[in-house]
């Protein structure tokens, strides 16, 4: 392999959309990619702007990659079996490659609000902290099977899961509700059951965020957490999942962007090669692929600027750089770890002892066999499977919880006047029949036809902030169902908090236990609440059965030190 392969191979890049683009091709052909994180909806990936990264000097020899310049929105809706071809188109074009190296393809698929693979009909979960309020591992080993057939089928390869955070900060803005529990081996006995299902059914597991931030106020994808915390600490919270999940063989660890000051008080995690290789690989004995979280997160680029984090990153321990941004980045990248290889910045061998456990992954996983590419008719075939849809509906039940009714409101009276204020779950929906912002709304009104419904945006705005205070006003309820749910993603809105605040019979209907913000998620206050941590279709209808009376509540609170109401079993 020539230098410039060998770099590729530590490079995953982003693709948003369903259609491929030159720059995503040169990306395959110039540089060598390895791999490609996907993120189908929307049309450009702009998180975070151009203007955050330090500028950097680049000599005479640096030729620019080319840029996806496109504006925001949806992208053309592809049928599973549309999608699946379309990622063989770029398996294909990685095979024309010398020599023939196989693209992996990597997404996010936490549960609940985290998701990227949803189209068509596709079957979806609960949070790790809804799988956790079942009180049954084995729940959570089936969840992994039962995603990992169905992305297996359409063609993907790596799913950056599962989130081992230890989330013993209640007021944690990012993660909360994605980490399975505030008590480390919890964490670690459901991550192995996860890890368990997804190697059994052939997709690569990574686990995330290393060395840990479930103790962060802060969210990593817009300022850098500091998590100010001793050894014996550390040791005993934070690195404790990571210990058992390399024991049970873990495939792939993800570096967070923190800064652990006992550690290392000058570099962040990413960057420190005493937190990637003096932890990570000499304390604790990781022999597999160490892949960074997106490089363009938090404050890392402010310092350093692109092609020098990425540099850093490698040289720190990193064997893959996620790299989601869809523009000149890329160039820059490339040219500067190339730079930092020739001049001896970054060791050759260490490269080449990089590109061996990438490799390895890849033929461990087949993915040298037909370089990954699927049969792309049968990708929907999993959705329907019976095992699939009875998992789901089954890990529903047990998501739920009833955490109080006060205001002796369930079941729901249809003979009352009730309405409903529900929000448009907008967080990366496909918009088809099977999973659209308006479901919930849809399933409540079904055979519900006095029931009256408000719709809202996802987050805060002011209109709706407005309109639902007017409308409550000029409108005498007996009952007023809530959703308010959160996501990292959205501001919360303030009109829930303001209705239970002026004493509106409001029954609160959330996806976290954590009150976040002071009006997001589970407001203390409120005097009925519903807990579902599971905001998918089926999770949808589980809510509507328990409301009606139609089913019970199946959950346990899944939290060991946090219980504000008492229902620790």
């Amino acid at each position: 392999m020539s230098l410039e392969q060998k770099i590729g191979q530590c490079v995953v890049v982003g693709m948003s959309g369903t259609v491929i683009t030159n720059d995503l091709r040169e990306a395959i052909t110039r540089y060598h990619c390895s791999g490609i994180r996907l993120s189908p909806f929307t049309r450009m990936f702009s998180y975070f702007s151009d203007e955050k990264a330090k500028k950097q000097e680049l000599d005479a020899g640096f030729v620019p990659s080319m840029q996806k310049i496109a504006t925001g929105g949806l992208p053309p809706s592809l049928t599973p079996e549309q999608y699946a071809a379309m990622l063989n188109e770029l398996r294909q074009l990685a095979a024309q490659r010398s020599p023939a190296i196989p693209l992996h393809m990597v997404i996010d698929q936490e549960g609940d609000t985290s998701r990227d693979f949803t189209r068509g009909g596709v079957v979806q979960y609960a949070s790790n902290m809804g799988m956790v309020a079942s009180q049954s591992p084995e729940t959570a080993y089936q969840i992994a099977c039962c995603i990992a057939k169905q992305m297996k089928a359409s063609g993907l390869d790596m799913i950056h899961s599962p989130v081992v955070d230890v989330n013993i900060n209640p007021n944690n803005p990012e993660i909360g509700y994605r980490a399975f529990s505030d008590d480390p081996e919890v964490v670690a006995e459901y991550a192995i059951a996860m890890l368990k299902g997804f190697k059994e059914n052939g997709i690569i597991a990574a686990a995330k965020h290393f060395p840990g931030r479930g103790d962060s106020a802060t969210d990593a994808h817009h300022a850098c957490p500091m998590l100010k915390v001793d050894s014996e600490r550390f040791n005993k919270i934070e690195l404790h999942p990571y210990k058992r999940l390399i024991e049970a063989g873990i495939d792939s660890i993800m570096v967070a962007h923190c800064i652990y000051p006992h550690i290392d008080p000058d570099q962040i995690s990413t960057v420190s090669r005493k937190v990637v290789t003096g932890i990570l690989r000499d304390q604790l004995g990781f022999e597999g692929m160490i892949t960074t979280d997106s490089i363009t997160m938090g404050a890392l680029i402010d310092r350093y600027g692109i092609g020098e984090a990425c540099a850093r990153a490698l040289d720190a321990g990193a064997d893959v750089i996620l790299m989601k941004a869809e523009n000149q980045w890329r160039g820059e990248m490339f040219h500067t770890i190339k730079k930092w290889v020739e001049e001896g910045k970054i060791k050759s061998d260490e490269l080449d002892d990089k590109v061996r456990r990438i490799l390895k992954i890849k033929k461990q996983y087949g993915m040298f066999d037909q370089m990954g590419m699927v049969d792309a008719s049968k990708a929907a075939v999993p959705f329907s499977d019976p095992i699939v849809i009875e998992t789901s509906k089954k890990s529903a039940q047990k998501a739920i919880i009833v955490v109080k009714d006060e205001l002796g409101a369930l079941p729901l009276d249809k003979k009352k006047k009730v309405l409903l204020i529900n929000q448009q779950y907008s967080i990366k929906t496909p918009n088809d029949a099977y999973d659209h912002p308006a479901l919930f709304s849809q399933l409540m009104e079904q055979d519900w036809p006095s029931l009256q419904t408000y719709e809202t945006k996802f987050g805060l705005d002011a209109k709706d902030e407005e309109g639902v205070m007017k409308f409550v006003k000029a409108n005498k309820f007996d009952l007023i169902l809530c959703t308010n749910y959160y996501d990292r993603q959205e501001k919360p809105n303030t009109y829930v908090k303001a209705l239970i605040d002026q004493g509106y019979p409001v029954v609160l209907i959330t996806n976290t236990p954590y009150c976040i913000k002071d009006n997001a998620g589970l407001i203390p206050s409120a005097k009925t609440v519903v807990l579902n941590m599971n905001l998918t279709p089926d999770g949808m209808r589980t809510t509507k059965a328990v409301l009606l009376g139609e089913i019970k509540a199946g959950g346990s609170w899944p939290l060991a030190n946090y219980d504000p109401f008492k229902l620790r079993k």
